[in-house]
C-alpha cells in the first residue's frame, strides 16, 4: 500500500497571511481609485477603469445595449459610475447562464 503524509512549510501561515494581507490592500486601492472618479464618466474612462477592455469591445457588447445605464448631456453621452457597476453586479449571472447555454449546445 502507498502512504503520503503532508508536513506544512515552516512559515507557511505567516506566508498565506502576508499574500491575503497583499490581495486584500489591492482590492482596497482599486476601490478608492474608482471612488476617485467623477460620478458621470466618459466611454473611455468606462472602458478602461471599470471595464477593463477597449472602447471599441464596450461599444461593440455593452453601451449599446438599452438596458445599460446613460444619459445624455447635451451631444455627449456620460455614463453613472454607481449604476454601471450596479449594471455589472445585476448581470453576472446572465453571463454565466448564456455561457453554460452555449456549452450544452455545442455538445
Amino acid at each position: 500500500m502507498f502512504e503520503t503524509t503532508l508536513k506544512p512549510q515552516p512559515e507557511f501561515e505567516n506566508k498565506m497571511y502576508d499574500m491575503m494581507y497583499q490581495i486584500a490592500e489591492k482590492a482596497q486601492q482599486d476601490r478608492d481609485q474608482l471612488n476617485d472618479f467623477p460620478y458621470l464618466l466618459s466611454k473611455t474612462q468606462l472602458a478602461k477603469h471599470v471595464f477593463n477592455v477597449s472602447t471599441q469591445t464596450l461599444d461593440a457588447h455593452i453601451v449599446r445595449r438599452s438596458d445599460f445605464p446613460k444619459i445624455n448631456v447635451g451631444d455627449r453621452v456620460l455614463y453613472p459610475k454607481d449604476d454601471a457597476i450596479k449594471w455589472i453586479k445585476d448581470h453576472i449571472d446572465l453571463t454565466n447562464d448564456t455561457t453554460m447555454e452555449r456549452k450544452l449546445l455545442s455538445l
